[in-house]
C-alpha cells in the first residue's frame, strides 16, 4: 500500500510575497502608491530593500500582483450575477449591493489604486473589465425579468438602465469609503440602494 502524499505548503518564499501584499494594501488604506517607499514595503514583509526586487520589479507590478489576488474573490462573486434567479426581487438585488458593499470594504483601498491615472494600464484595465461585467450581468437580469413579464418593457434598454445602475452604485459606494457619506452606515447605504434598484427595474417598492 503507497503512503499518501504530504501536501506542501506554502514555501518561504510564498509567505513573503503574501506578507508583502498585505503590507501594500494595508498601506494603500492611508495614502497613495506613489506615497508608499519601497523601504516600507520591506520592512512590513520583513524583508531587506533590496530583497523586495526579488519578488516585484516595481510598485506598479505589485500593484497588477494586488489585483490578481483580488480578481478570483471579486469575480466568484460577480459570476453569481450571471445567472438569472427566479427568487423574490427585493431580495436578489439586496443579496448583489451587499457584494459589491462588501468588496468595497475589503478591496477598496486596491481598486482606488488601480483607477489612479498613475496606475498600470493593465491595472486600470482591470477596473474596467469588472465594471463591464457587472453590467453584463445586471442586463442580462433586467432582460430576464422582463421576459418573465415581471418587470416592464423599456425603454430604457436593460444594457442602458443596468449601465445607469451600475455607474450610479460604484460612485455611491465609492463616496462612502472615502469621503463623508450622507447615509449613516453600511446598512443604510444598501437599503438605499435596494430601493432605487428596485424601483428602477420593477417599477415597484420593496415588499414590506
Amino acid at each position: 500500500m503507497s503512503t499518501p502524499l504530504r501536501r506542501r505548503g506554502p514555501s518561504k518564499g510564498d509567505l513573503k510575497q503574501e506578507a508583502i501584499l498585505e503590507t501594500a494594501e494595508r498601506l494603500l488604506a492611508v495614502k497613495p502608491l506613489a506615497e508608499i517607499g519601497i523601504g516600507e514595503l520591506a520592512a512590513g514583509a520583513g524583508i531587506s530593500r533590496s530583497s523586495f526586487y526579488f519578488y516585484f520589479e516595481s510598485k506598479q507590478a505589485l500593484l497588477s500582483a494586488l489585483l490578481d489576488k483580488a480578481a478570483d474573490a471579486l469575480l466568484a462573486d460577480v459570476d453569481t450575477w450571471l445567472e438569472p434567479s427566479t427568487g423574490e426581487p427585493g431580495h436578489e438585488i439586496c443579496q448583489s449591493v451587499e457584494v459589491a458593499v462588501r468588496m468595497w470594504r475589503e478591496h477598496g483601498a486596491v481598486l482606488l489604486a488601480a483607477q489612479n491615472p498613475d496606475s498600470p494600464p493593465e491595472a486600470r484595465e482591470f477596473t474596467a473589465g469588472l465594471t463591464a461585467r457587472l453590467i453584463e450581468a445586471s442586463a442580462a437580469v433586467i432582460r430576464h425579468k422582463r421576459e418573465e413579464g415581471q418587470a416592464p418593457d423599456g425603454p430604457p434598454s436593460a444594457e442602458a438602465l443596468a449601465t445607469m445602475l451600475i455607474g450610479m452604485t460604484e460612485h455611491c459606494i465609492a463616496r462612502h469609503f472615502t469621503s463623508p457619506s450622507l447615509v449613516r452606515d453600511d446598512r443604510e447605504l444598501i437599503d438605499t440602494l435596494t430601493a432605487v434598484w428596485t424601483r428602477s427595474i420593477f417599477a415597484a417598492d420593496l415588499p414590506r
